[in-house]
Parts: structure tokens; sequence; C-alpha cells
């Protein structure tokens, strides 16, 4: 197959009768979905086909049934999260050009205070099914905005061919079996969530949307895991360490989960060891990724005794893609040498949307192939995989020794008192700031740095600590570096 649109309709094919996606309040079976995704894909017959399209992402099964009407119209999507500032998603809108927004009656006043001329359509609007002419191969499947380093959006555009690449390699490592139950995290305005949607489509799997109320209440969370029978999770190490940390486990535990993936940010060494101990049952899988490529291009099963591992590491390559190591133009295979991850592989991202200079930045050919330089730091260990170091831009050069945040960040989870730690670089003062979150803990700043010394060298050493009862995270559940950056100022 070579369209996403294909995939969906080979699914509705085979498992019509089968619950496809479903949210706290609905659900829809394969065929009622695409009946659903047969009358908004009506609303979009007026407009040409290879256009961007976006759809105000709610944590909803109608958001699905949009983004694959947009799908099926010919077009390419853009999930937003309406409650964007109004500057920044006007800024997307100016850069996109999108001939229409798909949302609900309550994003007309969205629509009243920004500037968009083009149509806007609900799912409530009326409509007869129109012909598809869904787009294949390299055309765009859907482009995500991520605001980089210098926080202004940029718009990354993925194919359906990309996609695919990562959800025939992806299946065929992991293999789904006929009752899979996927239990969404990620918000669907978020390109991790396309794994979830997708690998549910393509496995004929079920689509469990968790309400965002849930992830702040850990014990409430797990018995909604329970309730709705979710055995597979691709969630951050974050809001896995929100039922760890708590001592949830003691009142109660996931019942049905089987696989567990986890993808974003680095998990705690001895939050891990709290769900393995607890589940001993279940496969754990560690995955690395970039919003340069479709779904991911590492993974490393954890099946071995975690006490002499300090940092998970990242493992192989997956079998679509090639990773190698570089100091600029010289490759390193040598273990333990700190080297820039460059990524080839058939599910690389078609380009940053009108942004030539910084395409060419980054994406290059190599003889026939596609490669990306990634901007993360790793190295090999003994066993030949990968072990994330950390962001180019987190090493930093202070008191006349290159430092990579990172290692900083991996000394920290180390300490038993320690929940979770960000370490960032305060470029104006020249000091290394460590914010921590304390695991029923009274230590002193003081107190953690005299901790730090047995594994951190002096000049390694935070300057400032700054300890909070709950580190701030994101909409994506991560910990919210950019928030914490601003306390800086």
């Amino acid at each position: 197959m070579n369209s996403i649109w294909e995939i969906f309709l080979d699914a509705v094919a085979k498992f019509p009768k089968k619950i496809a996606v479903a949210d706290q309040e609905s659900k829809y079976t394969y065929e009622e979905l695409f009946e659903k995704v047969k009358s908004i894909n009506g609303l979009l017959v007026k407009h040409n086909t290879g256009n961007p399209i976006v759809v105000f992402a709610r944590r909803d099964i109608d958001t699905v049934a949009q983004i694959l009407a947009v799908i099926g119209s010919g077009n390419y999507y853009i999930p937003l999260d309406s409650s964007l500032p109004q500057v920044k998603l006007e800024a997307i809108l100016a850069d996109a050009k999108p001939v229409a927004i798909l949302g609900k009656k309550e994003h007309v006043e969205v629509l009243k205070k920004i500037n968009f001329k083009g149509e806007f359509y609900t799912t409530s609007d009326k409509s007869e099914g129109a012909p598809f002419a869904a787009l294949a191969g390299d055309k765009p499947l859907y482009m995500i905005y991520t605001s980089g380093s210098t926080g202004k959006p940029k718009g990354v555009l993925k194919s359906h061919s990309g996609m695919i690449s990562f959800l025939d390699t992806f299946s065929s490592l992991f293999p789904f079996e006929e009752d899979t139950i996927i239990g969404n995290q990620t918000p669907l305005f978020f390109d991790a969530s396309a794994k979830d949607l997708y690998l549910s489509i393509y496995n004929g799997a079920t689509l469990e949307i968790i309400p965002s109320e849930k992830f702040v209440l850990p014990v409430l969370l797990v018995n909604y895991l329970n309730e709705r029978k979710i055995n597979w999770i691709c969630w951050v190490p974050s809001a896995l360490c929100l039922i760890s940390q708590f001592n949830t486990f003691m009142e109660v535990k996931p019942k049905y989960l089987k696989r567990i993936f986890f993808v974003g940010e680095v998990f705690p060494i001895k939050q891990l060891k709290k769900w393995m101990e607890n589940l001993p049952d279940v496969k754990f899988v560690n995955l690395y990724g970039s919003s340069e490529m479709s779904g991911v291009c590492c993974y490393y099963e954890v099946n071995e005794d975690l006490e002499n591992i300090n940092v998970l590491p990242m493992g192989k390559a997956m079998p679509n893609c090639d990773i190698t190591l570089r100091n600029g133009n010289q490759k390193i295979n040598e273990i333990g040498i700190t080297g820039e991850v460059f990524i080839s592989s058939s599910a690389l991202a078609l380009e940053y949307y009108h942004n030539e200079e910084q395409t060419n930045a980054v994406f290059f050919k190599e003889g026939n192939k596609r490669v990306f330089q990634s901007g993360d730091l790793a190295r090999y260990d003994e066993k030949g995989n990968l072990c994330f170091v950390s962001r180019k831009d987190f090493q930093i050069k202070h008191m006349g020794r290159r430092i990579e945040l990172g290692e900083i960040e991996a000394a920290c989870d180390k300490l038993r008192e320690i929940n979770r730690c960000c370490c960032l670089y305060d470029e104006k003062r020249k000091m290394i700031t460590l914010f921590c979150e304390l695991n029923n803990s009274n230590l002193t700043s003081k107190e953690i740095r005299n901790l730090l010394k047995n594994n951190l060298a002096d000049y390694m050493i935070p300057g400032r600590i700054k300890i909070y009862e709950k580190l701030p995270l994101n909409a994506n559940g991560k910990i919210d570096r950019q928030s914490l950056r601003e306390t800086l100022m």
C-alpha cells in the first residue's frame, strides 16, 4: 500500500465492527469511523488537492475523523492546539496559509480573535459524501509545527511513504495482537501522537484517547487503564514517573499492560526499576526519534539488570535506518567517544516548510541516501548500543571546559532523594542551574551539592539549585524547560 488512506480503507474492510477509536464519552467502529469521515470529506470537496488544512485537535474521536477526512480529500493536515497564544497561532497560519480549518463550534470564538480568511468547518456541519482523492507516496501527509531553538514556529512536513516505512518496520519488530488496545497519552496536536494513531489503523487495533485530567491523579489514571483494558502504551517518561513516584502501585496496578514503550526524554533508572519490579511480565522498550522523521529510529528492549546502568541506552537503529556518530566529517566507532547523531532513513521528513536554507542546513545527500544531522549527541557502549548524551544545544563551555548538561542530569537521577530534575545554563551569569523535585526529602541545596560530588567533577557541580515541590510539565507531559528557562531571566 502506498498511502495512509489505503491502509485505513483496508482496516475498514477487515475490521468493520471492531472499535477503531474511543474517548471517555464515545466510540466509533471502523465502519462508523469511515461513515463519519465520508460526511466530513464532503465539506472539503471544493478545495483542490495538495493543500494544507488545519485541524484544531482535541482529545476526542471526532479529531481522528477530521484528520482522516483531510487525508481522504487529497490534502494534508496541520494539527494545532487552539489554546495557543494568539500571536503564535497567527504566525503559524501566516506561514502555512491553510485553505480551511476544521474544529468544533466553540472554536468560532478563537477564529474571531485571529486573522484567518479561509473556510471553517465543524463536525456538526452537514454534507454529502464526496469522491476521495488521497495523496500517496512522497506526497505530504501532515505538517507539525515545532518551536525549535529560536522559539519561532517551524513546519516539518512528513510524507505518506515516510510514515508507511515506519509502520512496516515497527510492526515487524513488535507484532501486534488481535486484542491490542493503545492508550494514547500525547495530545493529538503533538507529533508523537501520530505513532499511536497510525499504528492502531495499520494493525487494526483500538485507539483509546485517555482524558488529560487522568494524568493529574495517578490512581485514577491506572484505574482508567484497567477499566478500558489498555494493554499497549507509548508515553513520555514524565507521564510514567507520575505513577511510580507517588507509590501508586501500592494501591493499584495496571492489570492488562503487556507492552510499555517510552520516548521523548530520558527515563530515570530508579523510576523504571519501580515499573519493572511491579510489572515483571511486561515488555519495556526505550525509543528514540526526532521530529524530522516519521516515528522513531532507535529502540532498546530492557531485558537486563539495571543496577550497573547510569543512563538507559537508545539502543540499535531500526531496520529502515542507518545511524552514524560523527565529529565533523569524521565517523566515530570507538566506545565512549561522544559524537553527533546522523540519521539516514526512508522515514525522513520532506523539508522544513518553505525554508530551503534551514532544510539544506541539516538535510543532505550522500550518494543515493538522504541524511539528517540531528543535533543530538551520543556515544557507543560496550555492547554497541547508542547512548544519548545530550542535545548539542545543551553542550556548554564553562570554566574553560566543555560540559554535557545531560551528564549532570544523569548524576542527579541516580540520587534516590531526587524524583526528577532539569539542568540549564544561565548564560548571563555563567552559572549551571539545577531544577529538581525531591522525593519526600528535606535535602538542602548544600546537601545536594555534596551528594553530587561523589559522581561529578567540581567544575560540573551546579552553582545554583532550585528545589520544586513539583516541576512544571508542558502539554506533551515532558518537563517544561522553556518555562524554567524563563526563571533565569
